[in-house]
């Protein structure tokens, strides 16, 4: 059995409070994901439901929960931490190294402000479902481990029953980390908080160097979430990992009907979370995050750092389209050519996952079958058929290309919701098989060709709660 330590325990007690777990009333194993695998943790079923629960400790283990901050809807919220995870530790792995597992719906932190510290069955499955729907997409994520569910009582909009997921990631370190103890002035935690970062995770780098790594991830991220129409709903700073993976998965979306100002998020008013305000939100983020090094480096660097933001994530975001497009010898106007496909897909509604994929398979005729032959789309698509021209490719090496850079299969809202009431019902049969498809998204999966399609009228673009 491999032992655990807790590397952030290390840091200031500032940052961080032991905690005791409150366990969920008869728990049971939903679901251990093939990153178990991975841990060798030797547990049967039971012990494992026994230890995710809180009710027993594995070696070097030391439960915590950690303080930070955030700007939330671009209002400073002061403090906020950790306000129903508890991390039970990092194990070292010999596949995927350095690993912090944390469990979500344990109870009440010091951290948990007005909450009750639990979770319910729908969000933890809609947590455990994205997690690795975008690792199967190629997208920096956290993981889940396990999904144990209970009976408890819990009060949402109606009321739901407990869940805890375990989730895994490198760290939980935030953005919101940072903010904390900058802005309650907490000099020397700040200085333990970035070294801690820098040697632990940016190795080698000078504290400049890794401010320009985090700024580089996460404008890849953005670029990769529009790239495949994901929504995240609720890209506060405490949201945003300071590892450049994706995080809490809430009332995320991804994109149905193509709507550029899609918002998932019922709460999310103004659209400041909307679909295509994403790569600003980043940088915005990030702007926040780099104001907590004003001591340890100059303004002006820290600007010149900032000002890369958008010409990496302009880079990316054009590389990816091309590809999506299936164009590989780059073209000056090849980038217009898919804003107007975008704006194109968005005047007349189209699915995005769902055309994307037609164009992959090298034949529109299904677009042309469900949505008409409609003149707008017909007119791209013969200036796209004239560029291809130039391509080198053959159309058979172009599509089995394509087919890799367009998934089949996205987490579409009304799939998790289907998934959801499963196993609110106790069952894991549709979790099971849709992780599989989502574990090979750019699959045929025949059984599942149904679900290929555009969304069913009445159960597209509906907004989520952020109630969890």
């Amino acid at each position: 059995m491999p032992k655990f330590d807790n590397t952030f325990r290390n840091l200031p007690a500032f940052l961080y409070e032991d905690v005791r777990p409150t366990p969920i009333s008869h728990p049971k194993l939903i679901h251990v994901s093939r990153l178990a695998n991975d841990f060798n943790l030797g547990l049967t079923d039971e012990e494992l439901v026994s230890w995710l629960n809180g009710e027993k400790n594995l070696p070097g283990e030391q439960r915590i929960s950690t303080r930070y901050a955030g700007h939330q809807f671009g209002v400073w919220a002061g403090q906020l931490g950790d306000g129903r995870a508890i991390s039970l530790g990092e194990i070292l792995t010999d596949k995927i190294g350095r690993q912090e597992i944390q469990t979500k719906g344990s109870g009440l932190t010091p951290f948990s402000r007005r909450g009750d510290g639990k979770a319910v069955i729908r969000s933890s499955v809609r947590e455990y479902l994205c997690s690795e729907a975008m690792f199967g997409l190629g997208i920096p994520t956290t993981r889940v481990l396990a999904l144990v569910t209970g009976d408890d009582r819990v009060y949402r909009e109606t009321v739901e029953r407990s869940a805890i997921v375990a989730r895994v990631f490198p760290s939980n370190l935030r953005f919101g980390h940072f903010e904390m103890c900058f802005h309650f002035e907490k000099d020397e935690e700040l200085k333990a908080l970035i070294e801690y970062t820098r040697s632990t995770f940016y190795p080698g780098l000078s504290v400049e160097e890794m401010l320009r790594e985090i700024i580089t991830r996460t404008a890849k991220l953005m670029a990769q979430w529009q790239n495949v129409g994901f929504c995240h709903g609720v890209m506060n700073t405490d949201n945003m990992s300071a590892l450049g993976l994706t995080i809490d998965y809430g009332p995320y979306g991804f994109l149905e009907d193509t709507i550029l100002n899609y918002i998932c998020n019922h709460s999310d008013h103004q659209g400041r979370y909307a679909y295509n305000q994403q790569p600003s939100i980043g940088m915005w983020n990030l702007e926040r995050l780099l104001v907590c090094f004003l001591k340890e480096v100059p303004k002006e660097k820290l600007q010149v750092l900032l000002n890369e933001y958008p010409m990496i994530f302009e880079a990316e975001y054009q590389r990816l389209s091309r590809e999506k497009l299936g164009l590989y010898k780059e073209e000056e106007k090849d980038f217009e050519l898919f804003i107007e496909l975008l704006q194109t897909l968005n005047k007349l509604s189209v699915d995005y996952t769902f055309f994307f994929r037609t164009l992959a398979e090298g034949d529109l005729k299904k677009i042309w079958d469900y949505y008409g032959n409609r003149e707008e789309l017909k007119a791209w698509n013969e200036r796209y058929e004239e560029r291809l021209t130039r391509e080198e490719l053959s159309k058979d090496e172009r599509i089995l290309r394509m087919k890799k850079t367009n998934p089949k299969f996205v987490l579409k809202n009304y799939i998790a919701q289907e998934i959801i009431e499963d196993v609110e019902a106790g069952s894991s049969k549709k979790l099971e098989a849709w992780l599989n498809v989502f574990y090979a998204p750019f699959d045929e999966h025949p059984e599942f060709e149904s679900y290929a399609g555009p969304t069913p009228p009445n159960k597209k673009n509906f907004e989520v709660s952020c109630s969890s």
